[in-house]
């Protein structure tokens, strides 16, 4: 670069470039991770155990300033994440955390019995004991943490 009129605004435009593509390959990282989270997430869900009908759906909503958000809902989402009845549904690292756990989903009258209990036929019906905490969306977390360098090395060598 040479100091001169012509040189510093090519010079300019190229850093405007740059940070052009840094912007636009931050994006797609960000969305490349929130993608490949809830896929996961979808396949974690449906492959839980769960003693019912599972009504989960997982989508990626894009909150603006390059922020995506995994999103499961459904009814049986937090039990499937967390567990219930006292039998089985101990064990996630966050229960405590968000106030989950047996006994805590909304409705429960059966977690503390060690008889289990039968679930209604619009929820499956057959006996039950509770769920083990299937961790989903946690696992997705921690997958997602340590294949964070290996995705932007892809994203941005692209």
């Amino acid at each position: 670069m040479s100091l001169n009129t012509a040189s510093i605004e090519a010079a300019i435009k190229e850093i405007q470039s740059y940070q052009e593509w840094i912007k636009r390959k931050t994006t797609d990282f960000v969305e490349r991770l929130a993608n490949e989270g809830a896929i996961q997430a979808l396949i974690g869900y449906e492959s839980a155990d769960y003693h019912g009908q599972k009504d989960v759906d997982v989508n990626v909503e894009d909150r603006g300033d390059n922020t995506f958000a995994i999103v499961a809902s459904g009814e049986t989402v937090l039990i499937l994440e967390f567990g219930a009845g006292v039998t089985y549904g101990y064990g996630h690292p966050l229960a405590m955390q968000y106030g989950m756990g047996p006994g805590t989903y909304p409705g429960q009258k059966h977690a503390f019995d060690p008889q289990g209990w039968w679930l209604p036929p619009e929820a499956g019906g057959g006996h039950t004991y509770g769920n083990a905490p299937s961790m989903t969306m946690y696992n997705v977390g921690k997958d997602l943490r340590e294949r964070m360098v290996e995705i932007a090395r892809e994203v941005f060598s692209s």
